[in-house]
């Protein structure tokens, strides 16, 4: 049995990636954010435990959280990201590392392929793009066998982050409450991949990787679905058969217009829009209660 070592295991894609390795396979462990960040005792581990493959997931999904605490967003996933790095260089440098990565880096661009230069301007789009930076600098400089796999806003069954877009359309509809939209309707554009598309992303990278077949260091996957807010507010709207009522903040401070061009060595046949929308509503139909205004 393979032994994985993962970060960010407890979150939404770790849970999802988790669940899709076979049991009878792998043997997943997850690496605390404590043991991350003791460069010494991270080695060791490392060493002992003589991973199959190292999957990083890890890192704080709330922009406005950054925004607010930018030093714990460069602590997370610059610091923490260098410590985990540089164990894997001393202690196993063989080993497979799939880094996930997230569109957010590329700041106000879209279509971005991998040519495409990093232009991040807020706290959480400047310490990913640092983030990215020096995961390919070990790729490069001490040829660290690493492949990064980057995805726009992830959706689906299982998003426990409340804050963000289609977690609190759902909720408002559940609940049949007042939606709150941070931003506005109409003018921001983002671009959305199913959750169980990126795992299944994720352990495909991993079989290529172990079967040693040549699978490009560095992938985006990008979906045909974008999509502003108004228009995921009408499509759960379409799939509910209910009117929202919305209040827009007009808030500043996030990226209006980004996407990924779809450039990957596995030409992944995405899930439909909605139809991971449909299946996305439905899980928050049957987990999710309460009453009250949710904020996006």
């Amino acid at each position: 049995m393979d032994l994985i070592l993962t970060t960010g295991l407890s979150g939404f894609l770790g849970r999802h990636v988790q669940s899709i390795l076979p049991a009878d396979r792998y043997q997943v462990e997850n690496i605390p954010r404590a043991l991350r960040q003791a460069s010494q005792d991270l080695k060791r581990h490392l060493s002992e435990r003589k991973p199959g493959a190292i999957i990083h997931m890890a890192g704080i999904v709330d922009v406005r959280y950054c925004r607010q605490f930018p030093l714990e967003a460069f602590q997370a996933h610059v610091l923490d990201t260098a410590c985990l790095l540089e164990a894997v260089r001393c202690a196993c440098p063989e080993t497979t590392f799939v880094y996930v990565a997230t569109d957010k880096s590329f700041g106000e661009q879209e279509s971005c392929g991998l040519s495409a230069h990093y232009q991040p301007s807020f706290p959480y789009e400047a310490s990913k793009a640092a983030e990215d930076l020096l995961v390919e600098s070990y790729s490069m400089t001490y040829g660290l066998p690493i492949a990064l796999l980057r995805f726009p806003n992830l959706f689906g069954e299982g998003d426990n982050h409340v804050e963000r877009l289609i977690p609190s359309i759902c909720l408002a509809a559940v609940r049949n409450s007042e939606l709150v939209i941070r931003t506005q309707l109409e003018g921001t554009v983002r671009q959305y991949i199913y959750v169980r598309d990126a795992a299944a992303i994720v352990a495909q990278t991993l079989l290529a990787r172990q079967r040693g077949e040549d699978v490009w260091p560095k992938n985006h996957f990008g979906p045909e679905n974008l999509k502003t807010v108004g228009d995921v507010v009408r499509d759960i709207e379409c799939i509910t058969g209910q009117t929202l009522k919305t209040v827009e903040l007009h808030e500043p401070g996030e990226v209006s217009r980004l996407s990924l061009k779809d450039e990957n060595s596995f030409h992944f046949p995405y899930t439909p829009w909605m139809t991971a929308l449909r299946q996305t509503m439905q899980w928050y139909r049957e987990f999710n209660h309460g009453s009250g205004a949710v904020t996006r």
